[in-house]
């Protein structure tokens, strides 16, 4: 088992085009090591050999109880030691990020015995076993030197999150982060909603891997705070509106990779790359996002290879003159909007090495490996929808997105309230069904506040879709046009449905 974990040939990265890269050299190189803080050229897969591992590690993996069979061209989709850069190894971290390997290792099985790991002084492994329940909209601390890692199948943290300030060295694993979210609160800006799955400022050396993100209350995952070092891998993001976000500094320093990530029904951030020295980007599927997808901000260097991106609004873009993307083996399908490739100046295997999959290759791969061990969404035929709790989920967006994923049709049931939020109902969901559980209009209204060039309330992208007893509203005030309902096609069935604030608009959004 050591062997197949440990021993991965080397082998460089696939060549990126020059043109794309044409300012690298010696200057670049020290740019980035003064604005990153970057160390020399490091191996950021576990090296070949035993004497370059840590048993340890591996062990970890066997106490996890996740497989060490799979592999995909960078090696095990369960790698001992951290990837990308939280993998780059500096004199105090010889084997990159490791979290609390070699310390106290405590079992968790409820909020205050996770609360009371998490307080421990020293190097600490944290093995969360099921389901534990934060107060809502709290965030736990972590600490430096600090693992928590979920064991088996059904590790999950709901109703909060964790928090990581100003710390070095955490390895956070095998968790599903849910349920945060408050209804129609669907931009997270409610005092008691400014929470995130997970929140890393001013940290360095950041690992997080094989977990999933889903219907929390402000942000998925944020970097933020020139934080450096910090790697998010197969992982799953989806039913968010504000998904991976990345900046909040007038500085340059965060070096950041995602790869092997799945993002799915999702709306913005997904990342927005803001004042990064580098973010890699590599392996990702972006399958279904209504605002943006991936956006270089800040003077940012944005280099995505070898990524999917399906039914995605302005797929890769530019914020500003100074902000850098360079593109290499990206596949699109059905995406409208900005797809820039300006060129990078800078180069991530001048700080560690890595192999690409196959582009062709990546929706099949995250489908079975990405997010916790044994994962699985079991969604019902019918979703009910309400805000109170008392539903399956708390959005009608949230439920989209399990219909979105589901080999059986789904009949949405919202339940009374006013829904502030954006809902797209995506190619692959012919023939869905969203009804008002009243019967009366009055009692659901859908509603946003977006001008006609930038989304409707409800956009309807597949035909054969039903809407009933619902209101539709698009509450913008200024003036401008505003949809409250767009469909590509006049196939869409409306029984007793309301429009306010515009018309349905008949047109096909990508075109």
């Amino acid at each position: 088992m050591d062997a197949l974990v440990m021993n991965i040939p080397p082998r460089p990265p696939e060549s990126i085009s020059r043109r794309h890269l044409a300012r690298i050299g010696t200057a670049a190189i020290g740019s980035v090591a003064a604005v990153g803080a970057a160390p020399p050229l490091a191996t950021a897969r576990p090296a070949a050999g035993p004497e370059h591992s840590d048993a340890g590690a591996i062990d970890l993996l066997r106490r996890m109880r996740v497989p060490p069979g799979p592999t995909s061209a960078g090696g095990p989709v369960w790698s001992a030691l951290a990837t990308g850069f939280a993998g780059v190894r500096t004199e105090d971290l010889p084997l990159g990020a490791v979290g609390g390997l070699g310390g106290t290792v405590v079992e968790v099985r409820d909020a205050e015995e996770l609360s009371a790991a998490l307080a421990l002084d020293g190097p600490t492994v944290v093995l969360v076993h099921g389901t534990i329940v934060l107060p809502f909209g709290s965030m736990l601390e972590v600490g430096s030197r600090t693992s928590v890692l979920g064991v088996g199948r059904g590790a999950e943290i709901v109703g909060g999150g964790l928090r990581l300030l100003q710390v070095s060295d955490v390895v956070l694993r095998n968790i599903t982060f849910r349920d945060s979210f408050i209804g129609g609160d669907w931009d997270g800006k409610s005092e008691e909603n400014d929470n995130d799955g997970i929140r890393v400022d001013t940290s360095d050396h950041v690992w997080i891997d094989h977990c999933e993100f889903v219907r929390l209350g402000d942000g998925q995952v944020d970097i933020r705070k020139d934080s450096t070092h910090v790697t998010v891998s197969w992982s799953i993001l989806r039913d968010h509106n504000k998904t991976l976000g990345v900046g909040w500094t007038d500085n340059v320093l965060t070096t950041l990779t995602l790869h092997h990530l799945w993002f799915s029904n999702t709306h913005q951030r997904n990342g927005s790359i803001d004042n990064t020295a580098l973010c890699h980007v590599y392996n990702c599927l972006l399958d279904g996002s209504s605002s943006y997808g991936m956006a270089s901000r800040g003077a940012a260097q944005l280099l995505v290879e070898h990524s999917v991106f399906a039914s995605v609004r302005n797929p890769i873009g530019v914020s500003d003159p100074e902000s850098r993307v360079a593109q290499n083996g990206n596949l699109r399908d059905g995406t409208w909007g900005s797809w820039e490739d300006t060129g990078v100046d800078v180069d991530p295997a001048d700080h560690y090495s890595y192999d690409l999959d196959p582009v062709e290759d990546v929706r099949s791969l995250l489908a079975r490996h990405a997010g916790p061990h044994a994962r699985g969404e079991w969604t019902a035929r019918q979703i009910h929808v309400s805000q109170d709790g008392s539903g399956d989920v708390r959005s009608v967006h949230a439920a989209v997105g399990a219909a979105s994923r589901s080999p059986h049709p789904v009949e949405v049931i919202v339940h009374p309230g006013v829904y502030r939020e954006v809902v797209t109902i995506w190619p692959r969901l012919e023939g869905l069904v969203i009804r008002g559980a009243s019967g009366d209009p009055a009692d659901v209204v859908l509603s946003y506040d977006k001008p006609a060039q930038d989304w409707a309330t409800v956009t309807v992208l597949t035909s054969g879709v039903t809407l009933s007893a619902l209101t539709l509203e698009a509450a913008l005030e200024d003036g401008r046009p505003a949809y409250p309902l767009r469909s590509i096609d006049d196939s869409l069935v409306l029984s007793d449905v309301v429009l306010l604030g515009g018309p349905h608009g008949i047109s096909d959004p990508r075109s």
